[in-house]
Formats: structure tokens, sequence, C-alpha cells
């Protein structure tokens, strides 16, 4: 049986602009780790961060981030599986239209990137972290 999120838990997701460009030093420390990761998934070299937020999760309710550009990313339907992995539905909107809408797997403290639009000379990309700030110890994206 699946059991809801706990309210402890805390919803972070960052969005990033990936280009030829070189790599911005606003782009939060521990991200520039998965720099071989997204330069497969987008086929750029160069990441800029262009706004982060958290916000705590309410047991059942949706999860909203809220982002520059008017962007946000929601988060429904989360359901912990246990050895902290949860199921969610991601929606990803710009104004009141969807322009990703996904379920996917999540491991508590490990980011999942997915890649937005095609934007100016590059593409947007989103991360996204569930997890309780005092649990990470191999990385804090709040320091």
């Amino acid at each position: 049986m699946l059991a809801p999120a706990h309210a402890a838990d805390k919803l972070w997701a960052c969005l990033l602009f990936a280009s030829n460009e070189k790599m911005s030093p606003d782009v939060p420390v521990w991200l520039k780790n998965y720099n071989g990761r997204l330069v497969k998934l987008v086929g750029y070299a160069g990441l800029r961060s262009l706004g982060q937020n958290e916000v705590n999760l309410q047991g059942e309710k949706p999860a909203v981030v809220n982002l520059p550009g008017s962007m946000r990313i929601v988060l429904s339907d989360f359901d912990r599986e246990g050895n902290g992995r949860f199921l969610v539905k991601i929606k990803f909107y710009r104004g009141d239209r969807a322009l990703i809408e996904t379920q996917a797997r999540i491991s508590r403290g490990s980011p999942l990137f997915f890649r937005g639009p095609l934007w100016r000379s590059g593409r947007l990309i989103v991360a996204v972290v569930i997890g309780q700030r005092s649990g990470w110890d191999i990385w804090d994206p709040w320091d």
C-alpha cells in the first residue's frame, strides 16, 4: 500500500537554462556534479540558473513551486513507496498552459531533471528534489 508524503518533506525546484555558453556561477554547487548527465540530456555544455524555490509538502495537497517568467511546477498524487522513493505526477506550466505533464519516480534527495522547451539559443531544464533538509548528508541544495 502506498503512503502519502510526510509533511516534513520539502519540494525544491530550479529552472535552468542550458546553452553552449560558459557555466554560470549562479548554478547551485551540487548541481554541477550532474553536468555530464545534463550534457547528455540536452546536448548543451553550460547551465545558468533562472530561479529556484521550495515549498513544504502538505499531505495529499498538490505542491506548487512558483518560478520566474510565470512558470511553475505542480506535483500532485504523490505517494511514498518506501525506501525514500516517491511516485508523482508533475506538470510544468507557463502561465495557464501546461508545457509538460508526466509521471515519475523520484528518490529522496536525488534530483529529477526533465527537458523543457527550446528557449533562445538553448533549452529550459527543470530540476526537482524531494526531501527533508536535515536528512541530506551528501549535498544540500539549501546551503
